[in-house]
């Protein structure tokens, strides 16, 4: 499972929303969804693909309030399809359009929800404490073992050999815990790969909310980018705030190409711009979504598109809620930094099997 960077994280991260009944869906042509016509379709095969090896092997999904229930079989001939994916390709539009049926969720009468982003970020590091690299990323030491982040930073997992690498950036440390999982550049010239091995048992605080309570930040200028800031900019008051969310995530290496991105709550490594994780109390796992949200950089741009619920993260909640996933490196940590836009997303399901599944 990945944490990662939300705007309720940073802001508002006691917001939740429990299951409930009042999840309406609206039956949509798959021509009818907004952009359809114009996404380059070929590109989240892939995707479609790895959840398809999950799909195949497990049920899919039930949502008894609103008798979905949809199994294994249910996908068949969809992801037997995608094992062609070659001659698919030539066609994806007709594919689609042939296997699946949209249905818009909605809260009731509002359609629309919050949609943050997230990305795997690179940090500095050494496999030995030293000069600048004193900051330690630990293996997770087990269920039973609870402890607050301001006793860990004051050593309380000291001498337990438990440090999995020593990196140069407190800060980056820290959002590398929201983010979940990340690469580590070493002093040696070589790379690893980090992805989440567990979690201290303690609620997670959102810094954002403690600057803005505080009066040291104002909530329109909050966001990752701005946190980072403010933090590096005031080191001795950092550790203070950083100590509030008693919150810790460990970390575990793992062997995974470089062309690979971080595995998702699903099992499978995560697409750039394809990936997207959901609360699975609504949005199962494996699920084709089609996507409509405002672009975080760009003035009245949409991002319109298939995407695959591949992950989770603890501080996404509510019906309409979705974090989109970014990719590697500086340009996906500028989109994921920015967005917190207004959306909606239409769930797709297998045509043949849904008419019996839903109402």
């Amino acid at each position: 499972m990945i944490k990662r960077l939300l705007w309720v994280v940073l802001v508002c991260a006691g917001c939740s929303d429990s299951p409930s009944k009042n999840v309406v869906w609206e039956k949509t042509d798959l021509d009818a969804l907004p952009g359809f016509h114009d996404d380059q379709l070929h590109e989240v095969l892939p995707a479609l693909s790895q959840s398809c090896a999950c799909l195949k092997r497990t049920h899919y999904m039930g949502h008894n309030n609103q008798k979905l229930i949809l199994e294994k079989e249910d996908w068949k001939a969809f992801c037997d399809g995608l094992e062609h994916a070659k001659n698919v390709k030539a066609d994806v539009k007709s594919f689609l359009k042939t296997h699946l049926v949209a249905y818009k969720i909605c809260q009731e009468t509002q359609g629309e929800g919050t949609f943050t982003g997230y990305y795997e970020p690179l940090l500095f590091g050494s496999l030995k404490k030293h000069g600048k690299y004193q900051t330690p990323l630990y293996k997770f030491p087990g269920k039973n073992h609870r402890v607050s982040r301001e006793k860990i930073s004051k050593g309380a997992l000291s001498g337990k050999k438990l440090e999995l690498v020593w990196v140069s950036d407190p800060v980056d440390a820290f959002f590398l815990e929201i983010q979940g999982s990340g690469r580590v550049q070493l002093d040696n010239g070589k790379t690893i790969r980090l992805g989440y091995a567990g979690q201290n048992g303690y609620p997670y605080v959102a810094i954002g909310k403690i600057l803005l309570d505080q009066g040291l930040m104002e909530k329109e200028k909050i966001s990752m980018h701005s946190l980072k800031a403010w933090l590096r900019k005031n080191p001795k008051k950092a550790k203070e705030i950083m100590n509030k969310n008693p919150s810790y995530v460990f970390f575990k290496k793992l062997d995974i190409h470089h062309a690979h991105g971080p595995i998702g709550a699903q099992g499978v490594p995560l697409t750039p711009h394809r990936s997207m994780a959901v609360d699975t109390r609504y949005i199962p796992l494996g699920a084709p979504l089609w996507i409509d949200l405002d672009h975080p950089a760009k003035e009245n741009e949409k991002i319109q598109k298939i995407v695959v619920a591949q992950d989770r993260g603890g501080a996404i909640k509510g019906i309409i809620r979705g974090d989109y996933f970014w990719g590697f490196g500086k340009q996906a940590e500028h989109g994921a930094g920015l967005m917190k836009s207004k959306g909606s997303y239409y769930l797709l399901l297998p045509k043949n099997h849904v008419e019996g599944a839903l109402f």
